[in-house]
């Protein structure tokens, strides 16, 4: 094998490595942890209710009208997520400290990165919460 064909080849996988790298963050909440990105299936096997999405702006406004921040990060990014005020139930605790939460409130639900808060919305919402989801942390400075 010539030096340019080997060459060549390191760059592909290269490129190739970097692409699955990307995929994966952009998929991901943001991490690894298993209790950040497991999805627990409903009690009778049906599909979750999709909740409605907000805006970080919306979300200001409904947390300043009395609604409840929910942060459901994994407890190694807490501090990541964090916002004033915010609830912190990691996605992996939901099914069993749901009580905590007010049934009489609107609730606007984030994560660290984004892709755990619909489906912690969407079981909310299936146990009759009004639940809403304004994805990542970043979008709260939108």
């Amino acid at each position: 094998m010539t030096m340019t064909q080997q060459g060549s080849r390191g760059r592909g996988t290269s490129f190739l490595m970097l692409a699955a790298l990307l995929a994966c963050v952009a998929l991901g909440c943001g991490g690894s942890d298993p209790s950040e990105s497991e999805q627990e299936p409903s009690a009778g096997g049906e599909a979750l209710p999709d909740a409605p999405r907000v805006t970080g702006a919306e979300a200001r406004a409904m947390v300043a009208a009395g609604a409840v921040l929910l942060d459901v990060t994994p407890p190694a990014r807490a501090e990541q997520s964090f916002i004033e005020g915010r609830t912190h139930i990691p996605m992996g605790e939901l099914s069993e400290r749901m009580g905590e939460l007010p049934r009489d409130r609107d609730i606007v639900v984030y994560c660290n990165g984004g892709g755990a808060s619909p489906r912690a919305a969407a079981r909310l919402r299936a146990a009759g919460y009004r639940a809403f989801v304004m994805g990542a942390r970043r979008n709260w400075d939108l």
